[in-house]
């Protein structure tokens, strides 16, 4: 999820999978009846296909305190968002098989008042890389979809996502960035992928009135896969105006464990 590799084409339904990781996150999901302008959101991605589970700290840039942890995030999960006051932080990855290493990246990242952001490490392990970006969680109404893409996918230095009907979804979308948010009929879009020789493909589920991100990431036999994570929807009220959060990831603040391991068999099913 290279062009001299074999063109190999891989079908991935992954709207029950979102479905179902939305619905065991709902308890998690940030609940505010509006934004404060002194704090904002945040959520981790684990978007690197070789670098093993790892556990995640944020800490304060001043002190070092620990603001939240995440346990044994898996390749292809996404946190919930967590509520923090504006501040950079210092967010640090280590091997959840060996916590008191040396952490595999550790870098800076800023909330801002009032937004809310997606920070990924993705990448191979040998040039782990994070990027953060700002998410719109405003909702596009009844019967509507607004999605944006994700581009983490190493074998592929671009991407193209098409519908089968051959409607542009995103054109030359380029490792490690996010494309604009773009507003659909809400409902089951079946999806093309390709890029760097690769093709694939993918049966989404969009629900009306969501705002979702769908990452493209490499599959357990190095083909292309969506993997579609909702940011907002219309079941109660979060960050920004947007709704239920999470869609694949573990919870924040030490979550139940129970889930988290549910969680993570999933993706290591997925994923291999």
């Amino acid at each position: 999820m290279t062009a001299s590799l074999p063109t190999r084409r891989r079908t991935v339904v992954v709207g029950a999978l979102a479905a179902s990781l939305v619905a065991a996150t709902v308890g998690l999901a940030p609940q505010s009846a509006s934004a404060a302008t002194d704090q904002g959101w945040l959520r981790i991605g684990h978007l690197s296909p070789d670098t093993k589970s790892v556990d995640v700290e944020l800490s304060g840039l001043s002190g070092g305190k620990t603001v939240f942890e995440l346990d044994d995030v898996a390749y292809g999960q996404v946190s919930p968002y967590e509520k923090l006051p504006t501040g950079t932080y210092v967010l640090s990855m280590r091997a959840s098989d060996a916590p008191d290493s040396t952490p595999v990246i550790s870098t800076d990242v800023t909330v801002q008042g009032g937004d809310a952001s997606t920070v990924v490490a993705f990448g191979k392990s040998s040039a782990l890389e994070t990027a953060a970006f700002t998410d719109d969680l405003q909702q596009p109404g009844d019967g509507k979809a607004k999605l944006r893409l994700v581009q983490a996918a190493t074998t592929a230095k671009t991407v193209d996502v098409s519908t089968a009907e051959g409607t542009a979804i995103a054109s030359d979308a380029a490792f490690g960035t996010a494309t604009k948010y773009a507003t659909v009929d809400a409902g089951k879009w079946d999806l093309d992928i390709s890029g760097g020789g690769q093709i694939g493909s993918a049966d989404v589920d969009l629900a009306g009135n969501t705002v979702s991100t769908l990452f493209v990431l490499d599959d357990s036999e190095g083909d292309l896969t969506v993997v579609p994570v909702t940011d907002a929807a219309a079941t109660a009220e979060t960050p920004a105006g947007g709704v239920q959060t999470g869609g694949g990831g573990t919870a924040a603040a030490r979550p139940t464990t129970d889930l988290v391991h549910a969680v993570v068999r999933v993706f290591r099913g997925l994923f291999g």
